[in-house]
């Protein structure tokens, strides 16, 4: 008796193909010159089976943004369950941050306006949520390194913006030597500054 092969399609592996070609292409071309035609031939998949899982060019770039966004907030989700503390817990998160940029360099200029190419006001508004979530996770991990529960910082949330921004600054720094070091070993530079400059005490 014949064997029937049974094919397992991951309707998220087709999502993943096409967010990262939308990625692409909007980094190659930008969001004007690009039509959703283009997106799925660039991610190998059926006009149909990309409106199936994005109807608009706006919906997709959310889409693409909002992953980026994401992927850092499940990482710094996890930091806290590290059992890592003070300092050690600082240098850690800076890896992460610092990983991430690196990866998402194409896209920091975009994430520090505020604005998304091709994403509406609404889709704007959910994203920056998204990112003042991340804000608040980040203030979570440095209220648990610090050794008083963060009392000692006066400004928090600038606290948290200052943390961000000399990962940017090191992410810019990259592109302007144009050397191709991971930015992660820099991490424990970050956190030396960061303690210097916040009076986070640890």
């Amino acid at each position: 008796m014949a064997t029937v092969k049974t094919v397992v399609r991951d309707p998220d592996s087709k999502k993943r193909l096409i967010l990262a070609a939308a990625r692409r292409m909007l980094v190659k071309r930008g969001f004007q010159d690009i039509v959703l035609d283009d997106i799925a031939k660039e991610a190998g998949v059926a006009k149909g089976t990309l409106f199936l899982h994005y109807k608009s060019k706006d919906e997709l770039f959310t889409a693409v943004f909002a992953d980026l966004v994401d992927g850092l907030g499940l990482e710094l989700v996890t930091l806290p369950k590290t059992g890592l503390e003070g300092k050690e817990l600082l240098i850690a998160t800076a890896k992460v941050v610092l990983n991430h940029f690196d990866h998402s360099r194409d896209f920091m200029a975009q994430a520090g306006t505020g604005r998304f190419p091709g994403c509406g006001d609404k889709s704007c508004g959910k994203l920056m949520d998204k990112f003042r979530a991340n804000h608040a996770r980040m203030s979570a991990i440095i209220t648990l390194a610090s050794k008083d529960g963060g009392k000692s910082i006066p400004d928090m949330s600038f606290a948290v913006g200052a943390f961000f921004s000399l990962c940017r600054t090191l992410t810019m720094r990259k592109v302007l030597e144009g050397h191709d070091r991971p930015l992660e070993r820099e991490a424990e530079k970050v956190v030396s500054f960061f303690l210097d400059g916040s009076g986070v005490s640890i």
